[in-house]
């Protein structure tokens, strides 16, 4: 099996756990994070997790549509997600799942890391990123930081200001319960305001 050149769309090489661990750090967002067994679906993550852990756990879809235009899109673990009202709610039209070389060369990560912590690899800024709205009501969140052996805990508003610091604002998502999928733009301009992002 061959191992996936280590290299990004401008030819950069991808950040690793620790780089984006010091990122966070520098930016004054607190985290920890914990080793375990790779983890490559949400029932690895439900199995692998110790229990009685305060905080919101996701489930992450690296996405494109027919022109290209890719989207990390950060989701409740429980959220089923329909793409197609996923692309009708994002303006992004038929939407699938991009694949492993479009990954890597993105986000500088392999399948079963996708995080929104590898927004720090999209050093083009070609990934639009979008979270589930429904993440917002936990304190904290657990995510992958590049590899699907480690989970950080940060904050929930430590987590979007990173978005936002690489150039990543994010959308909010509403998941609705006939399955459509809309943006929430009140949300958008609530926590934007919040985060005194201008």
């Amino acid at each position: 099996m061959n191992m996936p050149i280590r290299q990004l769309e401008n030819g950069a090489t991808p950040a690793d756990p620790e780089t984006v661990l010091d990122f966070l750090a520098e930016q004054g967002l607190t985290s920890t994070t914990c080793d375990h067994p790779p983890m490559f679906t949400v029932l690895d993550s439900q199995a692998l997790r110790p229990p009685n852990v305060d905080g919101g756990y996701t489930k992450n879809l690296f996405l494109r549509n027919k022109k290209g235009i890719m989207w990390l899109v950060t989701c409740d673990e429980h959220q089923s997600v329909d793409l197609r009202h996923l692309g009708t709610g994002l303006g992004a039209g038929r939407l699938s799942f991009a694949s492993p070389e479009r990954l890597m060369r993105f986000l500088g990560i392999t399948t079963g890391a996708v995080s929104p912590l590898a927004l720090i690899n999209d050093v083009t800024h070609k990934v639009h990123f979008a979270i589930d709205q429904s993440l917002l009501r936990h304190e904290q969140l657990h995510v992958h930081p590049l590899v699907n052996t480690l989970t950080t805990t940060l904050k929930t508003a430590g987590l979007l200001e990173f978005a936002i610091t690489t150039g990543h604002s994010p959308v909010y998502l509403k998941f609705n319960q006939d399955k459509s999928v809309t943006v929430d733009e009140s949300n958008n301009k609530m926590l934007d305001e919040k985060l005194k992002v201008t």
